[in-house]
């Protein structure tokens, strides 16, 4: 072994008690046991039930699809992936190393951005927890406390969730309440009330307050250095930035097959936010997968101006079409997160192979500090 920490040295680190001292926490009762697979099941069977659901029309109206698909080309969904890493780096890995220096961690852009990137690529791994953990084993040789890790991860995405439900809200609803099919039009309400919920846990006092109680609770030290509001409010007007960029990317890819405007670029933004919005609170798909596409489809569907769904005779074509699209900006996003890992490991490999002279690492592979962490 090359002495670095371990995969339990980490867990050991982790808040949200994955792992305490003992082999007791780790035993699984067998009725537990059975739940949890149980889950999986239930959650597997309505992943590939969206699918089913998704692909129908594409199957069934082929003929007709091809026409509008055919007009998609390469060039522009590629550029749009630059995009999508662009927007990834300069507004996501960014933002969460912002918070992890309000949190009295300073770590160099390259290593943080291949902390960031690999662990949001294993969100896609069945279970919700292997997001949090990756990161909090990614970390730990930087001096970043798996509590500290933990706390600025969950603001992270509790602010980028924000921003999201913020875009959605103010692109869509003054045609949800009417034109938006039931599905989306749900998702669109759930949206809307949550902002009230999330404003009320993001202000300083209640979310520091319930985070600590939380570290004390599982006897881990209490998160010292903190974030004022006004920086809250402009990491919020950043992601809220950053999602106008994404609605821009967005749009390369779907204006040329439907002849969508530079002015409408706000349908596909709001869509997108809202689709990403119930993938993200879709805890048993991992990654949204399925649930992201069928809300955007069904957003788009009635989002779209009457003179581009005029380019459409048969209703049904137009829902294969938009399920088509819906799958190719999964693609396109996860295009652009494997173009911002390579870059990332290109950028910090002696970070990622480990060595003791990796930028910014503040932990010997014996396990000791070797400098302050800022």
């Amino acid at each position: 072994m090359d002495g670095r920490p371990t995969i339990q040295d980490q867990l050991n680190e982790a808040p949200t008690g994955i792992s305490e001292a003992g082999d007791e926490t780790m035993t699984v009762s067998p009725s537990s046991h059975k739940g949890r697979w149980l889950r999986r099941v239930i959650g597997i069977f309505l992943t590939l039930a969206i699918f089913v659901w998704i692909f129908k029309p594409i199957v069934l109206h082929w003929s007709e699809v091809k026409v509008p698909i055919s007009r998609t080309k390469v060039g522009p969904v590629l550029l749009a992936s630059l995009m999508f890493t662009v927007f990834l780096f300069v507004f996501r890995a960014l933002s969460w190393r912002r918070i992890l220096i309000g949190f009295g961690h300073r770590l160099p852009v390259a290593p943080t951005v291949r902390i960031w990137s690999s662990s949001e690529l294993s969100r896609y791994l069945p279970g919700v927890i292997w997001q949090v953990v990756s990161r909090i084993y990614l970390v730990k040789p930087y001096g970043v406390r798996g509590s500290v890790c933990s706390a600025s991860q969950i603001l992270e995405l509790a602010l980028f969730l924000l921003a999201n439900v913020l875009m959605a809200v103010s692109c869509l609803t003054w045609l949800g309440h009417k034109l938006l099919a039931p599905t989306a039009q749900r998702w669109l309400l759930g949206a809307v009330a949550l902002i009230p919920v999330l404003v009320f846990l993001l202000y300083p006092r209640i979310f520091y307050g319930i985070t600590n109680a939380v570290m004390r609770k599982l006897g881990k030290p209490e998160v010292v250095n903190r974030l004022r509001f006004r920086e809250l409010l402009a990491l919020l007007l950043w992601n809220v930035l950053g999602l106008v960029w994404q609605g821009l990317a967005i749009w390369v890819v779907v204006s040329q097959p439907l002849h969508l405007q530079f002015t409408k670029w706000w349908v596909v933004a709001g869509a997108y936010s809202l689709a990403w919005c119930a993938g993200f609170l879709a805890v048993w798909a991992p990654g949204g997968i399925g649930v992201r596409e069928l809300v955007f489809v069904m957003a788009m569907e009635v989002a779209l101006p009457q003179r581009v769904r005029s380019n459409f005779n048969n209703p049904a074509v137009q829902l294969g079409f938009l399920a088509f699209l819906s799958v190719l900006l999964r693609l396109w996003a996860t295009t652009g997160e494997f173009i911002l890992a390579g870059l990332s490991y290109l950028a910090d490999y002696h970070g990622a192979l480990g060595r003791e002279n990796a930028p910014g690492r503040v932990v010997k592979p014996g396990g000791t500090p070797a400098a302050s962490s800022g």
